[in-house]
């Protein structure tokens, strides 16, 4: 009899090994299943997620101002030896804001994909190294200490690829409550390039 029991709790012990092995197998299944699937999907949504900023150093709102009305200031001045002189504009429809921006990006940073609700003016400081600026098409133009250049409403991304810090003091002209910026996915042809 004693031989017995002891047989029977050997069954019985190795029906629950076999019972808590399926168990097991079952639970491994749904992880890897439950795990695969959010990384598809996590994989899927960083194809469209918003790309930041990286690598500022520094950034400091110089100046910000509200004009409640439209802005229509047309100049114009006669220069020596030419007809046409020199003409600039300045037309907003409904307020505006004005922001100054003091930012420096470190060698390898970047503004990451991104839209204005308005007009900017940029400049590239005398000691900045330079830039590389990329539009929606990953078209680039190469942007160097000294220069300026205007952006709007278009999708763009602004590479430091140089050794330098890259030094931008950017005046924005944008409508009046709205946030100077607007984080935006990389656009496809982003991805050859290694902007993302």
């Amino acid at each position: 009899m004693g031989v017995q029991i002891a047989l029977r709790a050997l069954v019985i012990k190795d029906q629950s090994l076999n019972s808590n092995n399926l168990w097991r197998a079952r639970m491994k299944r749904k992880t890897k299943f439950i795990l695969g699937s959010v990384s598809a999907a996590c994989a899927v949504a960083g194809i469209a997620i918003a790309t930041p900023s990286l690598g500022i150093l520094y950034n400091v709102i110089s100046a910000t101002g509200t004009v409640n009305h439209d802005v229509h200031v047309h100049a114009h001045l006669a220069l020596p030896g030419s007809e046409d002189g020199f003409r600039a504009e300045v037309d907003t429809e409904g307020a505006a804001n004005f922001i100054v921006q003091d930012v420096i990006f470190a060698p390898g940073g970047t503004t990451g994909w991104h839209k204005h609700p308005g007009v900017l003016l940029l400049s590239l400081t005398a000691e900045s190294g330079p830039v590389d600026w990329y539009d929606a098409n990953c078209v680039k133009h190469v942007y160097n200490a000294g220069d300026s250049w205007t952006e709007s409403t278009s999708l763009h991304d602004v590479v430091n690829t140089s050794p330098s810090n890259a030094h931008f003091i950017v005046t924005y002209i944008v409508a009046k409550g709205v946030s100077k910026r607007t984080d935006e996915p990389a656009p496809a042809c982003a991805a050859a390039l290694g902007l993302m």
